[in-house]
């Protein structure tokens, strides 16, 4: 996800630093969740958007409101790309469980990865 810099001449939309805070925010923790399995939260971002709605019609910019909302589509793209749903993450679970099970019993018997070339 990228941004543009406005000019100098440009004016300042405080929606859009409020967005960009919010999106700073929801994209580092995002990055985290994706490292622990979790599914990445965007409720700050979709909170600054809402928030920009609703400002005066003469605070509104619609080109970097469109900005915001393609960033915020991004953000959703992810989300989708790496969320597991709840069964993905049941059966996940289950594989894990079957997978240390079948590598105890393997130890146990002596057909394990400990246990060869002795």
């Amino acid at each position: 996800m990228e941004s543009h810099v406005l000019r100098a001449d440009s004016r300042f939309v405080p929606e859009a630093e409020r967005f960009a805070e919010a999106q700073e925010a929801d994209t580092a923790q995002a990055a985290v969740d994706v490292r622990q399995h979790r599914n990445p939260d965007r409720g700050r971002v979709e909170g600054a958007l809402h928030a920009w709605e609703d400002a005066p019609a003469g605070d509104r910019s619609p080109v970097v409101r469109r900005g915001a909302e393609l960033q915020k589509q991004a953000l959703e793209d992810l989300a989708t790309a790496v969320s597991r749903t709840p069964l993905e993450r049941d059966v996940g679970s289950a594989r894990e469980e079957q997978w240390v099970r079948a590598a105890v019993e393997a130890e146990g018997d002596g057909s394990g990865p400990a246990h060869r070339g002795g």
